[in-house]
Order: structure tokens, then C-alpha cells, then sequence
């Protein structure tokens, strides 16, 4: 700009008759309202200039000069500080815009972008004049209605803020003055209540008469009035701004006498926002020129969010009245689509009792091992016969069809004979730990209303006091069981929907809750998961991990019998030590293993020669774990399910190659319907997240025992087919540009922090990209009065991170506020039974997490005064000239309490941006005497 010209006008040759005319202006000299001025002003001079005249333009009747002088008057009379009041009061409480994204945000924005036009149909333009006329309103606030629309079902937000350019030319004086006039400001509009769209229209419309009555302070002088929560890749109070512009008001407005003239589009590679809609509205066409970030959006999802425009604003002009949250956002292919590959492929599987199977492949296999354990070994026949003998004993106690027996005993052939026992019996079995409090396990057997409690005689001590239920011992007591004729074959109580087990899970309340499963569900999950890896057969030996409590021990167990596998069950002692497990897969020749993360990462992955098929699931799947066991002539599988949907839904293969990211979860099973939805039960599009509903009746649960309110809470009708039910599971998933499941994480695993929405598992992701850390989980937690993220690690390797080293790595993708001010580093993680891990045991950060590895004591006195300042935001009595703000685990808002505080004590302006980039105290110190010794010098030339 120093240098110049910050105006260029070039004419091209491209031919005799074909010639190109660049306008190149820098937009400190001008904008899109002073565009349409100079065409107009070069239409006319070409005019002249064709009929033999010497160009003769009228002058304006202000200049841009008058502008400045009226600004100046506008601040000394207070009017700017009246127009600052109404920004304050209505701009107080504004949530940032959170879209979903192709990339993280990064931490400093580069400012690149791509521009591209889409022509709108003629007569979509046709209906939104038609309804801005009949809601006595501007077509700018339809168009801009339904952009809001967009915006909001995209995002999940219902208070909803663009940036709108004001002309700044409300002296019409300056309408014929070239240059930059433009001011933005902020439409905020309240989506929330079921409102219509024609009144949101209405809405916008008394929005917009609000912002123009207050359009003349400048937007920076907002910004410092409102003190929005700073981002250094955001935009502040608005991130996508919206306008329309009529042709004869832009550049496009050159018409030149005896030429044809066609404005060409160029994109100067650069993007002033996230996103930035400009309608062009001519007078039978309107054309939408959108600029987005490429730092954050792939052109595809840019063109879909186009696409859905036009779907909402057709519909909002067909029928107003329709609320905004039931406006279709989809076109119909893409609904079909969707709804077509949220099905699984249908299947016919045995109706028979999971039991008779297995009763069927002892007949015709009597001496094939069906499990072993501690390394004992019992075939089929002999399972099949015990369980029988426990069933018989189990009838003859009085127990009738779908009364729940408990099981009380850890992992072992025991076990395994008193769940299928019980199963022959017609009877349902919970499975408890007595090594759980006695007020947990007193509430499931009250729940369960269980007659009966299966154990053995070392673990009756660990009950808690009977309330009416009998105990057998099934290894001082067999003697009993043995006894019982089997002269009469055993009625068979079991069909397809009977109640085959109650599987407790974590409640709300604090109490479990009893998850009832049908024998349909667990039929037809074990058919499709044995399918998987090409069916299991009789040479296969399942690995037996997971706590019986765990309903994927359900799952393995049954899909391994019905197939004839030998099950190898993990003894307690076994399970608890890596090495023991490792030795065990070995040993028993294991050639599948369903492992959770947290026990990948624990266990070396080879060699185990016989292995074939491994399963991760239970949790999200760090990349780093796939790649470590996803060796050649290997199977991995991702596979995910709720309890409550029968173990498992969907399962993703993944491939040999090195995983970046976490593998998605796939498509459904086999007969398993799987919708992504809003939180109005409308599909979302691709790459929207959005909660995950399960249908199909005969894989879903009954619901929750004795729970009829939370039951019909979260088993709703489904919302597509008319007929059935769906699970709400709570889990934040989206669909993948190739049309597989991705899983983000739960929906209460968002949180807020300084009102910046934050998704853990981003950060998480993050973290697991680290070369030194093996596993990552991201909590926030309020400590001493003061909320921030929390990150706890275990290290990968024999060198542990740094914690500059681990802020270094997430700063580089990820905004400060995502980067955890506090570091715990564990040996492991701790576990639940479940072998998930434990959150709850997660200890509290102690300190700055090595903020005072090295301290170097301050110098100079602007270093102690920095020292002073820091030591006080964040309640630290020990901070050296080494350190880092954010190291010491600062935040942004305190970082501006932080400047603050300098800048008064110095007297100078302080950039908040010093804090960022890991400067230290010592580097900021410098920077601040820089800046005294410039105000110095300032003063004195003065």
C-alpha cells in the first residue's frame, strides 16, 4: 500500500473483436456499492467517447472526506456511544457459530479461500419475491430466512448471528462517492419455539430496521464494547456474512454501447470469513457468489449447503407457516439415499432357541471342546448335559418362563454351565459381580425380583443379606443338581421373544438400570457377528475376555457355541496381567480376540501365530491401536452397539493400510436399521453430526426393567417407517462422504468452556496423533473454582512427552481454547470391570504440570512485573522468566485479564497475541520495553 498503485486498470487483447477489461481495486479505496458507481461512471464515458466527445461526468455533491468529518461528528455527539449501548445489550450472550467442518480449525488463520457462482432457478426467485411480497418484507430477509435456516440445522444452534455489510451511505449525498463506506454489523435472529418461517421473516425484519437505526459505529468499536470470548482463528462475533446486491449496484453493471460485456468471476484465492453467501439479483435472475475458508470446508460440503438452501427456501415458499425445524433440508434423492444405506441387507436366521443349537451341535459333535479354562477343557456333550441337570434342578425349585435367576461368580466352566443352564431352563439370567458393593448388587436382586442366586461357596460372603431369594452353590451343591432324573425330556418354555438375560448398565440416578434382552435379539446379533469373519467353525478358538457383566461377553460366548468354537475363557488372574494374556492367546492357539482399546494398547500384538480376527470396540479406536494389530493376514473390525440394541449394529473391516484417524464404525448388520438425526428427528446430510437412532424390532431390547417412563423415553416410535421402535442411543455420529457411519462421541461428552462449544474427542484425536502418547482422554473438570481441560495421557515408548511439547502439537491444529491447561500422565488408564476405562478414578491435575521444571528468576523489573501479573491471574506464587502463560495453564480469558493488567501498570497497548505461540516471560518482557521505548520516542517527537 505504501508503494502503490492501490487502483489498476487494464485492458486485454484477446483478439480483434474480443477484449478483457480488469478493474483491480485494493478495498481500502473502495466496495461493492463504489463497483457499481465506476461502471456506471465508465458506461458513460465509453458513451461519449463513441459519439466523438471528450468525456464530461458530473461531480459528486460530497466527497469522501465529508463522510470522515460526519464520523467525527457522530462520536463527539454521543451518537456512537448510544449505537454501542444497543450492541452491548444485543449482542450480550452470543454463542459462536459451530459448523461441522472437513478440518480443524486452526489456531491462526491463513485467510485462504476458493469462490464459486451458482445460478438459482428462475422461478425459486419467482417464489421468494412472491412471499417477501406477501410477508411485507425485503427479499434480502427471505433469502437470508432461509440461509438461517441452513445455518441452524447444520449446526444444532438456535440462536443464530451472520455479519450484514451496511452501505454506510445513509446521506444520499454519498450515493455517488467512491469509496469504502461498507460497516459491518450483526443479525442475530432466535430460532428456538417452534417458530414459523413466516415468523422468522417477521423477526428479521424487526432485527434488520434495529440494525439500520444503528448501522454507523464502526465494527471494531463493537467488538471492544461487547468483549466477545477472542479466538485467533475466529472471526469475532460472526463467522459467515450474507448480502444482496442488485446488478446495477456492482461491478457487474458495465454496459458498453455496441459491445456485449459478460462479468468474469475471479477468485483471488483468499477468504474474508468461514463463509461469505453474496446474492446478486438481477431482474429475472439471481446469482449466489459464495466465498468459503478452505482452511475448514471442501468444496463439496460448501455445494451441499447450497443444495439445502435451495430445498428450504422452496419449501418456505410453498407453505410459510411450516415451523423451521420441520422445513426439508434434504432433496428426495438424498433422503432415499440415506434411509437406503442406514438398512442393513435382510436375512433369514434360525428361529430356534440359542440353546437348542448348541444342544444340536453336541449331538452331532459330542467330543468337540466347547470351552476351557485354567486349562481344563469341556466338550460339548458335556456341557449340554450339565446344563441340562442344572435346568431340571432349576424347574424343580419352582421357577417359572422369564423369572431371572442370578449369577454370581467370575469367568470359568462353572460359569458357562450356569448361564446356558439357566438359558435351558426357560428362565432369564442376570449376570452380577460380588465383588461389587452390597448396595449395588442388593438393588439388582430386588430389581430383578431373582428366587434364586447361582454362585459359589467362597463368594456367598460378598452377598449382601437375602431378601427373600435361595442360594445354590453350584460347587458344594452339584451332588443335588446331579441328582435329578432325566428320564422325561424337558418341556421347551423358550420362543423367539422370550427374556433370555437382564444386562445391567450405568444409570443417571446412580442406580444401574436392567437392560431386558429377548432371545431374538441375541439370535440375531450372534448369526450376523459370526458371519463377520466368514463364519466360525469348528477348528476357531474364541479368546473370552470381556467381564460377563459386559454384554459383549453375551455375544461372544453364543456366537462361538452356535458355531461349534472352542471358547477359551480368561481366569481372573490372567485377565489382570498383560503378560498372562499374551502367553494365554498363545498357549490356547487363540484365532480370535475381542479386545477394547484400552487392553490393545496393554498387550503386544505379536506374535500370536494362530490369530486371524480381532475385534476393537467398546470405546472409540485410537488409529495407532488398528495400526499396531492390523497385521497381514489379519481380520480388524471395528464394531459398535448399545446394550439396549442387543450388543452390537454396525462393524467396519478395516483395511491394511496406516490409519491417520479413528476407523469409522461402518454400516449396519444384518437387519438393522440406522438413522443420523437432528434433534427433530429430521435426517441430517452428510457430514452433519447428529444423533444415532437403532431400529428393528427384533434386535432391540424390551427396555428397561421395572423403568416404564425411561423406557418410553428412549424407545421412541420410528419416525421413517410409521410402524416400530427406535433406541435414541445418545451418540453423536455423521455419515461419511463414502457413506459409512463415523462415531464422534456422546452427546453429553460436548462441553462448554468461556462459551466456546468444544467436542472432547476432537481433542483426543489430537492427542493420539502424538508420536509419545499412546492413549488420550480429554476431561474438563472444575477444579478449585475454575473450569479447564484436563488431558491425561500414557506414553508410548520410553520417553515421555513434554507438556510444551504436547500444547505445541495440538496448538498447531487446534484454537487455544481446545488445548487442556492442565497434564496428568498415568502409568495406565484405570478400568471398569468392563475393561473400559474408568473416569471416575482419574485423578485431579496437581500443579502446572512442569511449569516450574526450570525456573530462571526475573531480571529486569518489567520481567518481575510480568511475573507479578501472571503470578496473580493465575494464583501461582512461583513463576519463572522460562515459563509460558498458557504452560503455567492459562486461558484465554485470563490472558485478557493478564494484558489488562500490563497495560495499565506500562501504559501501553499490550497485543493479547504475545501471550500465544509459547512466548515466554522473558520474550514478553522484551516485547513490552520495546514498546515503552516506542511510546517514548512518540511522545517526544510530540
Amino acid at each position: 500500500m505504501a508503494a502503490g498503485p492501490v487502483r489498476r486498470f487494464q485492458l486485454f487483447r484477446l483478439a480483434d473483436e474480443e477484449h478483457v477489461l480488469s478493474l483491480n481495486y485494493h478495498h481500502i479505496v473502495t466496495d461493492g456499492w463504489s463497483g457499481g458507481v465506476i461502471s456506471r461512471d465508465i458506461t458513460e464515458a465509453y458513451r461519449q467517447l463513441r459519439a466523438g466527445r471528450t468525456p464530461e461526468l458530473p461531480a459528486p455533491a460530497a466527497t469522501y472526506a465529508d463522510h470522515v468529518e460526519r464520523q467525527r461528528e457522530q462520536r463527539a455527539s454521543g451518537q456512537w456511544e448510544s449505537e454501542l449501548d444497543f450492541w452491548q445489550e444485543r449482542l450480550a450472550g452470543l454463542e459462536a457459530l459451530e459448523l461441522p467442518a472437513d478440518r480443524v480449525r486452526p489456531a491462526e488463520p491463513t485467510r485462504n479461500g476458493e469462490t464459486f457462482t451458482v445460478a438459482l432457478p428462475a422461478e425459486l426467485l419467482e417464489q421468494a419475491r412472491a412471499l417477501a411480497q406477501e410477508q411485507g418484507a425485503s427479499l434480502y430477509m427471505v433469502v437470508a430466512a432461509a440461509l438461517k435456516v441452513v445455518l441452524a440445522r447444520y449446526s444444532g444452534q438456535d440462536d443464530i448471528a451472520i455479519g450484514v455489510p451496511m452501505l454506510g451511505r445513509t446521506d444520499p449525498e454519498l450515493e455517488d462517492v467512491v469509496g469504502l463506506f461498507i460497516n459491518m454489523t450483526v443479525l442475530r435472529s432466535d430460532l428456538s419455539g417452534g417458530i414459523t418461517f413466516a415468523e422468522l421473516i417477521e423477526r428479521i425484519a424487526d432485527n434488520n430496521l434495529d440494525v439500520y437505526d444503528n448501522q454507523d459505529v464502526p465494527f471494531d468499536h463493537v467488538v471492544d464494547r461487547v468483549q466477545p470470548v477472542r479466538d485467533a482463528g475466529r472471526n469475532p462475533l460472526f463467522q459467515i456474512a450474507v448480502q444482496l446486491l442488485g446488478e446495477t449496484t456492482t461491478g457487474d453493471a458495465l454496459q458498453l454501447d455496441g459491445l456485449e460485456t459478460e462479468s468474469i468471476l475471479v477468485s483471488g484465492g483468499r477468504s474474508r470469513f468461514d463463509l461469505s453467501f453474496s446474492f446478486i439479483e438481477g431482474p429475472d435472475r439471481l446469482r449466489l457468489i459464495v466465498e468459503y475458508a478452505t482452511d475448514l470446508y471442501d468444496r463439496r460440503r460448501v455445494e451441499a449447503m447450497v443444495r439445502h438452501f435451495r430445498t428450504v427456501l422452496g419449501a418456505a415458499a410453498a407453505d410459510p407457516d411450516t415451523p423451521v425445524a420441520k422445513l426439508p433440508l434434504l432433496t428426495e434423492e438424498e433422503r432415499q439415499e440415506l434411509l437406503a444405506v442406514g438398512r442393513g441387507a435382510d436375512f433369514d436366521y434360525p428361529t430356534e432357541p440359542v440353546h437348542a443349537t448348541i444342544a444340536r451341535i453336541a449331538r452331532d459333535h459330542p467330543d468337540l471342546v466347547a470351552a476351557v479354562c485354567r486349562g481344563r477343557e469341556m466338550t460339548y456333550a458335556e456341557l449340554v448335559r450339565r446344563a441340562d441337570k442344572l435346568a431340571r434342578h432349576i424347574r424343580s425349585r419352582g421357577l417359572k418362563q422369564e423369572q431371572v435367576v442370578a449369577i454370581a461368580m467370575d469367568r470359568d466352566l462353572d460359569a458357562l454351565v450356569a448361564i446356558v443352564g439357566v438359558m435351558v431352563s426357560g428362565a432369564a439370567y442376570t449376570i452380577i459381580d460380588p465383588s461389587h458393593p452390597n448396595a449395588r448388587l442388593d438393588h439388582m436382586l430386588r430389581d430383578t425380583a431373582a428366587p434364586l442366586v447361582i454362585t459359589r461357596d467362597a463368594d456367598v460372603g460378598d452377598l449382601p443379606p437375602s431378601s427373600g431369594w435361595e442360594v445354590l452353590r453350584i460347587d458344594t451343591e452339584w451332588e443335588a443338581v446331579e441328582a435329578e432324573p432325566t428320564d422325561v425330556p424337558l418341556e421347551e418354555w423358550t420362543e423367539p421373544t422370550s427374556l433370555v438375560y437382564v444386562l445391567y448398565t450405568s444409570g443417571s440416578t446412580g442406580m444401574p438400570k436392567g437392560v431386558m434382552i429377548e432371545q431374538r435379539g441375541l439370535r440375531m446379533f450372534v448369526e450376523a457377528y459370526r458371519r463377520t469373519f466368514g463364519e466360525w467353525g469348528h477348528t476357531d478358538r474364541l479368546l473370552q475376555l470381556p467381564a460377563l457383566t459386559f454384554d459383549m461377553s453375551q455375544g461372544e460366548i453364543f456366537a462361538g457355541l452356535i458355531s461349534g468354537s472352542a471358547m477359551v475363557l480368561v481366569a481372573p488372574e490372567d485377565a489382570s496381567s498383560p503378560e498372562s494374556l499374551g502367553s494365554l492367546m498363545r498357549e490356547q492357539r487363540v484365532t480370535y480376540a475381542g479386545l477394547s482399546p484400552a487392553i490393545l494398547s496393554l498387550v503386544e500384538a505379536e506374535p500370536y501365530p494362530d490369530l486371524k480376527y480381532i475385534m476393537g470396540g467398546a470405546e472409540a479406536l485410537p488409529a495407532e491401536l488398528v495400526n499396531k494389530w492390523n497385521l497381514p493376514g489379519r481380520m480388524f473390525v471395528n464394531l459398535y452397539g448399545p446394550t439396549e440394541a442387543s450388543i452390537a449394529t454396525t462393524e467396519y473391516l478395516c483395511e491394511h493400510r496406516e490409519w491417520k484417524s479413528s476407523p469409522p464404525i461402518g454400516r449396519p448388520e444384518f437387519s438393522r436399521l440406522h438413522y443420523v438425526v437432528d434433534k427433530e428427528f429430521n435426517l441430517v446430510p452428510v457430514g452433519v453430526p447428529g444423533e444415532l437412532l437403532i431400529g428393528g424390532d427384533e434386535g432391540l431390547s424390551r427396555g428397561y426393567l421395572n423403568l416404564p417412563e425411561l423406557t418410553d423415553e428412549k424407545f421412541v416410535p420410528d419416525p421413517f417407517l410409521g410402524e416400530g421402535r427406535v433406541y435414541r442411543t445418545g451418540d453423536l455420529v455423521r455419515w461419511t462422504p463414502d457413506l459409512q457411519i463415523d462415531f464422534i462421541g456422546r452427546l453429553d461428552n460436548q462441553v462448554k468452556l468461556r462459551g466456546l462449544r468444544i467436542e472432547l474427542g476432537e481433542i483426543e484425536s489430537g492427542l493420539l496423533t502424538h508420536p509419545k502418547v499412546r492413549m488420550a482422554l480429554v476431561l474438563l473438570r472444575e477444579d478449585d473454582g475454575e473450569k479447564q481441560l484436563v488431558g491425561y495421557y500414557t506414553v508410548l515408548g520410553d520417553t515421555s512427552p513434554t507438556v510444551a511439547e504436547l500444547r505445541d502439537h495440538l496448538g498447531r491444529t487446534m484454537p487455544e481454547y481446545m488445548v487442556p491447561t492442565a497434564w496428568v500422565e498415568l502409568e495406565e488408564f484405570p478400568l471398569t470391570p468392563a475393561r473400559k476405562i474408568n473416569r471416575a478414578a482419574l485423578p485431579a491435575p496437581v500443579g502446572a504440570g512442569g511449569a516450574a521444571d526450570s525456573y530462571i528468576a526475573p531480571v529486569t523489573p518489567t520481567e518481575e512485573k510480568v511475573v507479578e501479573v501472571f503470578g496473580t491471574v493465575l494464583s501461582q506464587e512461583r513463576v519463572g522468566t522460562g515459563a509460558s502463560f498458557f504452560e503455567l495453564g492459562g486461558n484465554s480469558l485470563q490472558a485478557m485479564r493478564a494484558v489488562s493488567r500490563l497495560n495499565k501498570h506500562f501504559k501501553v497497548k499490550v497485543n493479547v497475541r504475545l501471550l500465544y505461540g509459547g512466548a515466554t516471560v522473558g520474550a514478553l518482557a522484551t516485547a513490552i520495553d520495546e514498546l515503552v521505548a516506542k511510546a517514548g520516542k512518540a511522545a517526544s517527537r510530540a
